[in-house]
């Protein structure tokens, strides 16, 4: 049989994004802070877009019901203020870390470590100097400062610079790599640049090791030091929650986004028979973009409330009870809710914001996998692993539970879960096993 070649004639679809498309896809991904700034940028550039001057926006003096009264200017500075958030410093955002993890005896220890680490990210006291302080023994102050050095940023608590480099060379799972071995053994002769003495001891070419040098050069020395400097961030939330009873209403906190309009005197212009064809071209093309952006903000804006109010639809329980009441809850049921493609979901939840009376979450925070029960049930694994959190916090220290016993704890409350699971969610929280716990 002989083969041949022949073209052929094929008919294939392919869905090319419109510049509408693009422009709504855009602006539906991005935060609210930076649509702001894109907006007026926008505004600059376009003669036939103007900021619409309402003085008292509908959305504006809707959303003041809730916060204060809506014609005192002060009370609204005061909601924006507190949306400002200064970075923690280091102190304070190791010890939110500790807190999670840890019980009342650990948590004592660990204030102490973290008391004694400095701006720079070191440990300044001897564990004999923080066994003696904390009325504990050095085994255990060590057990804590193992977990302590687990925290962001990487190579924290470290009590020299070769174990801040080797914390973060772990950290990536290459303690054994050459760059590893230099940092444990040969870090002095590094300093020093007797690089051919550490050739000669590693049987390794010149090469390997500058490469290895360039790979240590790009660790952080000094790892608490980006929290030094005073930052300040704005989290402005995309969306408020406010609760009436047994019932939520979501409203859009768009009052944040200059509302749009066309500019009535370019609008005029295209009328009139005076003004040249190509000035006229040039204010057409200008409309159809102010149309194209103010459109896709109005999308934007539909989006956003139809994605969040499904989202609150789903995650009532956990809203009006808490963590362990959290729902199972994926991009898949939501666009279904919507009426819209997953990956359209995914973009409205991306960087955008809820804020709801027990604070503000992040739309992503809802989203949540989790484990089928045998009543064809889905149990969601945030309220697994609270759970799980809650039993190692009240368990007896001197018989800490092992994951088979928290395995048959849940079993007993419905939740049927394996002890592999729960050993994979216990490494998840950082939580250290029986063994280790134990006092």
């Amino acid at each position: 049989m002989q083969l041949k070649l022949e073209p052929l004639n094929k008919l294939t679809y392919k869905l090319r994004l419109t510049p509408q498309m693009r422009l709504a896809i855009s602006l539906l991904q991005m935060p609210l802070v930076k649509l702001k700034e894109y907006v007026k940028e926008q505004v600059e550039e376009n003669p036939l877009l103007e900021i619409e001057n309402n003085e008292a926006h509908p959305k504006e003096t809707e959303f003041d019901l809730n916060y204060g009264s809506n014609e005192d200017e002060e009370e609204k500075q005061n909601y924006r203020e507190s949306l400002v958030t200064k970075t923690a410093c280091l102190n304070e955002h190791l010890l939110r870390q500790l807190y999670l993890f840890v019980g009342d005896d650990e948590r004592k220890i660990g204030e102490v470590i973290i008391a004694n680490i400095d701006d720079n990210g070191y440990l300044k006291s001897s564990i004999i100097e923080i066994a003696n302080s904390t009325q504990t023994t050095p085994v255990g102050v060590e057990k804590v400062l193992s977990l302590v050095q687990t925290f962001d940023p990487i190579g924290i608590g470290a009590r020299d610079l070769r174990e801040c480099l080797l914390l973060q060379i772990k950290a990536k799972g290459e303690e054994n790599s050459l760059v590893g071995q230099i940092i444990d053994k040969y870090l002095p002769y590094l300093e020093k640049k007797r690089f051919e003495f550490i050739t000669k001891k590693l049987k390794v070419s010149v090469e390997r090791i500058k490469e290895a040098i360039k790979e240590i050069a790009n660790l952080e020395p000094k790892p608490g030091r980006s929290f030094n400097t005073e930052r300040a961030v704005r989290l402005i939330p995309d969306a408020i929650l406010k609760r009436n009873n047994d019932t939520y209403e979501v409203m859009l906190n768009d009052w944040e986004i200059p509302s749009l309009t066309l500019s009535p005197k370019y609008k005029r212009m295209l009328k009139q028979k005076d003004i040249a064809e190509d000035t006229k071209d040039y204010l057409r093309e200008k409309l159809k973009t102010a149309n194209f952006l103010i459109n896709a903000i109005n999308k934007r804006k539909e989006t956003i409330q139809n994605v969040t109010e499904a989202i609150v639809y789903l995650q009532k329980d956990f809203l009006n009870n808490g963590m362990q009441n959290f729902k199972p809850m994926t991009l898949s049921q939501i666009a279904n809710l919507v009426n819209k493609h997953k990956s359209t979901v995914s973009r409205a939840v991306s960087n955008k914001y809820l804020q709801t009376p027990d604070g503000i979450f992040e739309l992503r925070h809802f989203l949540n996998s989790g484990l089928k029960q045998e009543n064809g049930e889905f149990y969601s694994s945030k309220a697994i692993k609270s759970k799980i959190r809650e039993l190692i916090e009240n368990e007896n220290k001197e018989e800490p539970l092992t994951d088979q016993k928290i395995t048959n704890l849940l079993r007993q409350e419905g939740i049927s879960i394996s002890r592999r699971t729960i050993a994979k969610y216990r490494h998840q929280l950082k939580v250290l096993t029986s063994q280790s716990r134990k006092e």
